[in-house]
């Protein structure tokens, strides 16, 4: 399946539970494990427990298998990993305080 279905899937799980914020980054230049990480955010622990599920049903369908998941028990910060694709979901503190887009984001630091 091409990179442009996967995360289409995976955003268009995200958006139908109303995840917020949803930012999708292209990481090819900076990662050799994955091409793209999509970052929401969700309302409360409940909201992300239940963005991510809605992640692996969308997923399954697809037949796109997770690798892994981790934080889903805790839901501040939930991440499934897709291969090329893995998503962040967040309540608004941690994402706040992580700040993954700006860690991913690539910066011309010469000028």
């Amino acid at each position: 399946m091409n990179l442009e279905k996967q995360i289409k899937t995976v955003v268009d799980a995200i958006d139908e539970l109303k995840g917020e914020d949803i930012v999708t980054l292209n990481v090819m230049a900076q990662s050799v494990d994955m091409e793209a990480i999509i970052i929401a955010t969700g309302r409360s622990v409940q909201h992300v427990r239940g963005i991510v599920n809605n992640i692996k049903i969308e997923a399954k369908k697809l037949n796109m298998t997770p690798l892994g998941i981790e934080g889903e028990e805790f839901g501040e910060w939930a991440l499934i990993d897709l291969g090329e694709v893995v998503a962040h979901i967040m309540i608004d503190k941690t994402r706040d305080f992580y700040k993954l887009e700006k860690l991913w984001s690539i910066e011309d630091d010469e000028n």
